[in-house]
């Protein structure tokens, strides 16, 4: 969650300064800072996709045993 967050400030820091491809400026540090923001956007969702894959891949505890009474 984290690398999105900081994913969406480093494309927000570029709109808010007027430097971003999202905005038509189209030079190498903005493509690069906005490759960056983007990357760390899709590497958050990934990762929450893989918890959330791997949370599902896990069987469920099983039952206790029965008890025997007296």
């Amino acid at each position: 969650m984290k690398s999105i967050f900081w994913g969406a400030v480093i494309i927000a820091i570029g709109l808010v300064r007027g430097d971003s491809v999202f905005r038509g400026d189209f030079s190498a540090v903005p493509i690069f800072f906005d490759a960056l923001g983007v990357f760390f956007i899709l590497r958050g969702l990934v990762s929450i996709y893989r918890a959330k894959q791997q949370e599902a891949a896990v069987p469920p505890a099983a039952p206790p045993p029965p008890t025997m009474r007296r």
